[in-house]
């Protein structure tokens, strides 16, 4: 098995009345701290509340964008570690930058990644192997056809996707390569940083031990 990652990305959404990151400050606190500016008008708007939405940043191979909209900053690349690095700078830069209590401002942190993983199995085949259908039986009498299941979603049982302590995992064979890969979605949401960057931590193996349950191989060990 194989893991390719194909995108990461960290999301922290604040609760402020009106979001912090106005320009040009927030401009001025990613330059001081090494990280390379986007290409914004010139000169930058300036007054009590300017905001440039959008992709405004990069560092070590990850981009920094920003919704005001949405009061959110977020950071994605195609490295975990990078993006978790990124991701404790801009914690740095809204407590000392702007002076944002995320212990109160904090709404919650969202984490979504993307992989693909080439297997020696047949994914398509696995996942209509495993396939524990419930109204199995039901739906092929409705559609005079056998039928399987063609992707798995796991969920915490009981909590509603709208709810900010929430994740979904989801299995399918990818595509275009059906019978060589998986694709796995992974979205994960809660109101602690250290909850999410701890998931993060250890995501490669929680995905790896999922795919290897589904196969019915060997788990392998967490790292930390």
């Amino acid at each position: 098995m194989e893991l390719k990652l194909q995108r990461f990305r960290i999301s922290l959404v604040l609760n402020s009345t009106f979001f912090p990151l106005t320009s040009p400050e927030v401009f001025d606190a990613l330059k001081g701290r090494g990280f390379d500016i986007g290409h914004p008008p010139i000169p930058l708007p300036t007054g009590p509340r300017v905001y440039l939405t959008g992709t405004i940043a990069r560092k070590s191979g990850v981009l920094i964008d920003i919704d005001e909209n949405r009061n959110l900053i977020g950071a994605s690349g195609e490295s975990i570690e990078n993006a978790m690095q990124i991701l404790s700078e801009i914690l740095s830069i809204l407590r000392e930058d702007f002076s944002i209590d995320l212990d109160t401002e904090l709404n919650y942190v969202e984490l979504i990644s993307h992989y693909l993983i080439k297997s020696d199995h047949n994914p398509f085949e696995v996942l209509q192997d495993c396939s524990g259908m419930k109204f199995k039986n039901i739906f092929q009498k409705i559609l005079g056809t056998p039928v399987s299941e063609y992707r798995y979603s796991i969920i915490p049982s009981g909590t509603l996707p709208t709810s900010r302590n929430w994740f979904e995992i989801t299995v399918s064979p990818k595509i275009t390569m059906s019978t060589q890969a998986y694709w796995v979605e992974v979205i994960f949401r809660n109101t602690t940083c250290e909850t999410v960057t701890a998931f993060a931590s250890n995501l490669n193996s929680t995905i790896s031990n999922i795919i290897n349950s589904i196969e019915g191989t060997e788990l392998t060990e967490e790292s930390h």
